[in-house]
């Protein structure tokens, strides 16, 4: 029987070596894709872009559109929208966008409400698409955010200005609809100055105990349990705008269980 030459020993010994570590390099990828599709987070809600375990936290905007802005408001305004929207936003936090109008009735529902689904830049190029995750949150989140500009602005002004009601709506159909167990904050764009027939803040000095003890008051109480708010004033009455104003909105949150975190007048 013919013996293997030194030369064919050698070949077989490197096709065996090589054989093994192709085996084993395999063997790698393979056990590290099932290790990443076990480990890796869920995906996104195709309608939300929430994960799939629910927002890591809740965001409320409410934007009062019963008087028209100046142009310097406008202006503010738009800035502030789209810091809101670009930075503020965590990335898997959820954002509800109510309107304040006359009719509260028709503006029970959140004109838009989205996740921020992220833009990719914690992932890694090894395992995610960036441009696809960059794309979802230009076009999926983004844009369609702030096309929402315009009709958060009013035309003309309004009759009445029901603050009361659009707060407990925002608490039902926002905070209370999606109960996120993260940060929770309510961010309003108003005026302040409630204006129905039920009551209104332009007939005189505002006094909480006293409207918290009326037979409306009672009904316009609000439940919205570690919320925190930040108010954006719309100077628009501002011998109405005063300390007072902003107390009696102190103690209606605080009797809601939240607490005002920041107050500021909105540029104009």
């Amino acid at each position: 029987m013919a013996t293997l030459g030194k030369r064919a020993k050698q070949r077989r010994l490197k096709n065996i070596v090589l054989g093994t570590l192709a085996f084993a390099f395999v063997g790698v990828v393979v056990a590290g894709g099932a290790y990443y599709t076990l480990t890796r987070p869920p995906g996104l809600d195709k309608a939300s872009l929430c994960p799939a375990s629910g927002p890591k936290g809740h965001y409320v905007l409410l934007v009062d559109k019963t008087d028209p802005l100046t142009f310097t408001q406008k202006e503010a305004f738009t800035v502030t929208l789209r810091e809101l929207v670009e930075r503020r936003i965590p990335q898997g936090y959820l954002l509800s966008v109510f309107v304040l109008g006359e009719d509260f009735k028709e503006n029970a529902k959140p004109l838009v409400e989205l996740c921020n689904p992220g833009t990719g830049e914690d992932k890694s190029e090894l395992t995610d698409n960036l441009r696809r995750l960059k794309k979802q949150y230009q076009t999926g989140f983004l844009e369609p955010l702030l096309k929402q500009s315009e009709s958060l602005l009013a035309s003309q002004p309004a009759k009445y200005s029901p603050i009361f009601e659009m707060m407990q709506l925002v608490a039902v159909n926002g905070f209370r609809a999606h109960d996120v167990k993260g940060e929770r904050r309510l961010v309003v764009m108003s005026d302040m100055l409630q204006n129905t027939p039920q009551y209104s803040m332009y007939k005189g000095p505002v006094d909480y105990p006293s409207f918290a003890s009326s037979t409306y008051g009672q009904k316009a109480q609000l439940e919205m349990r570690g919320v925190e708010v930040e108010i954006h004033y719309l100077m628009n009455a501002p011998q109405l705008q005063t300390k007072r104003n902003l107390k009696f909105w102190e103690d209606y949150f605080a009797k809601a269980g939240a607490r005002i975190v920041a107050v500021r007048p909105l540029e104009g």
